[in-house]
């Protein structure tokens, strides 16, 4: 077994350096660490235990042995317990197993004796990344020079991650900034037009239907123009909390500007079941809104577009709604209209029916 000292430190870290410049996702620079590791080092089990941001544990596996399968290195009760009391602690752990009276050693890891387990943290002074652990087929591998010299790699692949992580993090900000509504914090036009287009995509697939509702508050330019800006952006805010609270989670809203937002019902079973959908939006939106001391009425105005009924080209399909939505303005507002006639005409004759029932009751 070699003992590690700088010189052989500095290849492991300039490969990793360059996977982090080279723009390698984190997954791939962790595995890379962990082959360096069992090829220079000869260590016959390695893996990188790394804490997710909803508390589970990620794990990378290498084994230098063919005949050790890295999947049987998930980690086992005890393992855990270790990596939570590394975390913890901050500090490394160091495991020797003592032999029995046969001379066998009772530790097994992969189906072969591990005598020999090291546990060190990877953290920074502001980021608890995880755990690297290494194996040892002999007791004593892991001697003072050794476990000094690990832990210095530590402190540097540490580094080096961090930057991976933050990269993530900052692209994923970047991406919620390019694809949401920064005042309601709704998907925007963007992120709406790709949520459309998929659901139609599974709609065609599978036979099913989608629907597009678009929405138009009433009168909002008064109110606005009246009131004043900041409060028209807080009667929008109101709104958008409203609009979320009318639809499953599959379901997408979206804020496309203004006082228009749009919504996505995917997994339609057939088209009128998108009319209860916005009959439902109307009686949430308009409830008369309070915004400091002012009790604000609102209503709004609803255009349904199908597909496939309506259209086949997600673009077509919301001018549809948007068509639709304006004849629904022009009839008094506050009530939807479905872009097509045959549509409206379906929902008057239930309309009309079930009140016919509920008069003979």
């Amino acid at each position: 077994m070699k003992t590690l000292i700088p010189e052989e430190l500095l290849p492991l870290l300039q490969d990793l350096g360059e996977q982090v410049l080279e723009g390698a996702p984190f997954s791939q620079c962790v595995s890379r660490l962990c082959d360096q590791l069992t090829q220079r080092f000869e260590y016959p089990l390695v893996w990188v235990a790394i804490r997710e941001s909803g508390g589970d544990l990620s794990v990378y596996a290498r084994a230098a042995d063919p005949g050790l399968n890295p999947d049987s290195s998930c980690l086992t009760d005890e393992e855990r317990h270790c990596v939570d009391s590394v975390l913890k602690t901050q500090r490394t752990l160091h495991l020797q197993v003592e032999r029995d009276r046969t001379g066998k050693t009772p530790c097994l890891v992969g189906g072969r004796p591990f005598p020999a387990q090291l546990m060190i943290p990877l953290r920074t002074r502001d980021l608890v990344l995880g755990v690297l652990a290494l194996y040892g087929a002999h007791r004593n591998t892991f001697d003072p020079p050794t476990i000094q010299w690990v832990e210095i790699l530590a402190r540097h692949v540490s580094i080096i991650l961090s930057l991976v992580t933050v990269r993530k993090e900052t692209a994923a900000r970047i991406f919620h900034l390019t694809h949401h509504d920064p005042l309601t914090d709704l998907p925007n036009r963007i992120l709406f037009a790709d949520r459309l287009g998929q659901a139609m995509a599974r709609a065609k697939r599978y036979g099913r239907g989608v629907g597009v509702l678009f929405v138009d508050l009433d009168q909002f330019k008064s109110i606005n123009d009246s009131l004043g800006h900041e409060t028209g952006d807080a009667l929008l805010k109101i709104v958008a909390e409203r609009l979320v609270r009318c639809v499953r989670s599959t379901d997408t809203i979206a804020r496309l500007g203004g006082d228009e937002f749009a919504m996505v019902l995917s997994d339609l079973a057939q088209g009128q079941d998108a009319g209860p959908v916005a009959q439902k939006v109307l009686d949430a939106i308009c409830r008369p809104a309070t915004v400091g001391d002012r009790r604000i009425p609102i209503t709004a105005s609803i255009g349904i577009a199908l597909y496939p009924l309506d259209a086949a080209d997600p673009d077509v399909l919301l001018a549809q709604a948007d068509r639709a939505m304006y004849r629904a303005k022009e009839k008094g507002g506050q009530r939807y209209q479905f872009a097509s006639a045959e549509m409206n005409e379906q929902v008057l004759e239930r309309h009309t029916l079930e009140k016919g029932r509920d008069s003979k009751r």
